[in-house]
């Protein structure tokens, strides 16, 4: 009797010691807030979604709360304002312009912050990005075009919300590396499409009414909705093929089906998984005493049809 009831107070104690060590494993979770530019844009809800599906495979320190800012600043800012509230170590953003008043409220709070791929305008900020050279994208959509259009080719360039770093920076990018490689290439117009695929159709739609279907060759593309929605458009007017798309965020399995298809020309992709985990090791080497980096930068990577089926191998 008395082993057996020695035997249920060890139990007891284990049992009680496994509930006291799981508490403070959660306790001990590095706990974050991150807020998306936008849910409805395919690229940005894989990025955001990547923060909560990383901590189950890869990083089970960290838990990690996701909010919408929806493509619009004020909901960015209402965001930040609800988990400004919470208990959280630190809060990582994906910044839309308009948001710096916010920012200034998470730097006064205490938190390093922490800007994946677009970064704010602000002299009183200091933040680390974790991201790209933008304007690097720009740079290998026109490295491939310029091996295709015809000469005094035109293009028209889609555009992410104007003064967003990715659309100044993008838009640059393409433009010098076009001018360099082909003098004799015009952009005949440029507009914000917003990464709203309804908003890239009535663009494509206008230039067509504009340039006519042989005036225009080729369309730059900033984000997976404004290629979807240009996508759409062409194939409407039955000219996939016959005017270049040059991609961005090479988003699947649609990415390599318009590669295939000769819908576009050209995918430029930066791995979303790539730019969570330099955000969760960034936060580990400052847990640990480091001094937070200006920037830690992720290298695109060009796609065509040529090396398309190797994606995600």
């Amino acid at each position: 009797m008395f082993l057996k009831r020695a035997l249920v107070m060890v139990l007891v104690l284990v049992m009680v010691l496994s509930v006291a060590t799981l508490g403070i494993a959660e306790e001990e979770k590095i706990k974050i807030g991150f807020v998306s530019a936008a849910f409805f844009d395919e690229w940005c809800h894989n990025l955001a979604m990547a923060y909560e599906s990383l901590t189950e495979t890869e990083y089970p320190q960290f838990e990690a709360i996701l909010m919408d800012g929806n493509n619009d600043a004020e909901k960015q800012i209402n965001a930040i304002d609800s988990l400004l509230q919470q208990d959280l170590d630190y809060i990582v953003m994906h910044p839309l312009p308009g948001v710096e008043p916010a920012l200034l409220k998470i730097q006064e709070a205490g938190y390093p912050v922490i800007c994946v791929d677009t970064v704010p305008k602000s002299d009183e900020l200091v933040w680390t990005q974790i991201g790209v050279d933008e304007a690097e994208f720009g740079r290998m959509q026109a490295t491939k075009l310029a091996e295709v259009l015809p000469e005094n080719g035109t293009v028209g360039i889609a555009m992410n919300s104007l003064g967003s770093n990715s659309q100044i920076n993008r838009t640059a990018g393409f433009e010098e590396k076009i001018a360099e490689l082909r003098p004799d290439v015009t952009i005949i117009d440029k507009q914000a499409v917003d990464s709203n695929t309804a908003k890239a159709m009535n663009l494509v739609e206008d230039w067509l009414q504009r340039f006519g279907p042989d005036g225009i060759n080729a369309i730059v593309c900033q984000s997976a909705m404004g290629v979807q929605g240009v996508v759409e458009c062409l194939k409407a007017h039955d000219l996939i093929g016959k005017v270049y798309v040059a991609a961005q965020d090479f988003t699947q399995p649609s990415g390599t089906e318009w590669l295939k298809s000769g819908a576009t020309i050209v995918d430029v992709f930066y791995d979303y998984n790539a730019l969570v985990r330099g955000t969760y090791d960034t936060i580990l080497a400052y847990e640990a005493g480091a001094d937070m980096p200006a920037q830690v930068m992720i290298n695109p990577s060009v796609w065509t049809i040529d090396n398309c089926d190797e994606f995600g191998k």
